[in-house]
């Protein structure tokens, strides 16, 4: 083979530990990525990055740019998410979720038949009960849907970094594919859309 494939669920996801009372946080992700790197001895990567792992994939773009990243980031494949801040439209639930109060008592009552309404609601073709089933083992492992409200603010995060995160994708000198599902009604067609003059740059194709 002429590549490996690495991945990992981040702390407080999937099979990580789900540590209740946590301050989750997008920069702990990205030493997470850090020290797996690290671990496994690499000196460069090809990132491929979606949804919150976007994010993470900013963080560490910009520490790569402000030469503190201790591994080299070859190229950069980027999957549906909020990269322009402006063009963001996150759900009802996740706006409820991240209020301290009501977040917490929302992510107590989250049940697999809500996930799934609200997900294929998100889609076109609902999710087959294979599909959901195998996302629902990893989400509801160790009991991780009720910390939604505390992953959740991720969105907080994003409000204070996006300036430096939509910077470190623009300023960062190598290639960046972005691969997008249009219809997605959170960060779809109108991302891209904005992306053209906020993200404006050679190295960014389509």
């Amino acid at each position: 083979h002429d590549h490996d494939v690495i991945t990992l669920d981040f702390l407080g996801y999937g099979a990580s530990d789900k540590p209740n009372s946590y301050e989750y946080s997008v920069p702990e992700s990205a030493d997470i990525v850090e020290d797996l790197v690290a671990h496994l001895g690499l000196k460069s990567t090809q990132l491929v990055i979606h949804d919150y792992g976007v994010m993470v994939g900013q963080e560490l773009l910009d520490r790569a740019n402000r030469g503190g990243l201790g591994f080299a980031i070859e190229s950069l494949v980027v999957l549906n998410a909020g990269i322009v801040y402006s063009e963001y439209r996150p759900t009802r639930m996740q706006k409820l979720l991240i209020r301290p109060v009501i977040g917490k008592l929302l992510a107590s009552r989250v049940s697999a038949a809500r996930v799934r309404a609200a997900l294929d609601a998100l889609r076109g073709p609902s999710l087959t009960d294979v599909e959901f089933d195998d996302l629902w083992l990893g989400m509801s492992r160790e009991n991780g849907n009720r910390l939604w409200h505390l992953l959740i603010k991720y969105n907080a995060e994003r409000k204070i970094h996006h300036r430096r995160w939509e910077a470190a994708l623009v300023n960062w000198s190598g290639p960046v594919h972005l691969v997008w599902g249009l219809n997605d009604p959170v960060s779809g067609r109108h991302v891209l859309d904005r992306k053209s003059t906020r993200l404006n740059s050679s190295h960014i194709t389509i």
